[in-house]
């Protein structure tokens, strides 16, 4: 699943690598168009992902990534609590965002990694890897999390 798809260039990319299973999440119905058109999609949802369940069943991905979609007015930190319920059990959760947005963004600031935190301690998933990435966009450094969620 890729949540905040847009145009889809994370399925392209990931389409190129061998996947063929990709489904998308994005609310732009205008995104979502350019998406479809790239044939590399199986189910598409025209919904936001925030605190509230989408309409994505429970445990349904083996792997839930997001790239550069915690921007300003994006997605609260509590869509994490969102990512983990479409996730299967033992599934992969794999959010990339730039570094300075952890704290440019008010909503992320002093926020956004306690509630990762908080997922963990209580049990709902355990971290891989956080890895900060050189000039993952122009000259800004980027953060790569994977979080593997916890089995019943």
């Amino acid at each position: 699943m890729d949540i905040a798809a847009g145009t889809g260039a994370i399925g392209l990319e990931l389409h190129k690598k061998g996947f063929t299973n990709i489904d998308a999440l994005d609310p732009s119905e205008g995104m979502l168009k350019v998406l479809k058109e790239t044939g590399v999609y199986n189910l598409i949802y025209q919904e936001f992902i925030s605190q509230d369940p989408t309409t994505i069943p429970e445990d349904t991905y083996d792997v839930v990534v997001t790239t550069g979609s915690l921007l300003h007015s994006h997605m609260p930190v509590q869509a994490m609590d969102e990512f983990i319920r479409i996730t299967k059990p033992g599934g992969l959760v794999i959010i990339v965002t730039g570094v300075n947005y952890l704290t440019a963004v008010e909503a992320y600031k002093d926020k956004l990694e306690p509630h990762m935190e908080r997922l963990e301690q209580q049990g709902l998933w355990h971290k891989v890897v956080r890895t900060v990435v050189p000039n993952y966009f122009v000259e800004i450094d980027g953060v790569v999390y994977i979080y593997r969620v916890v089995s019943d």
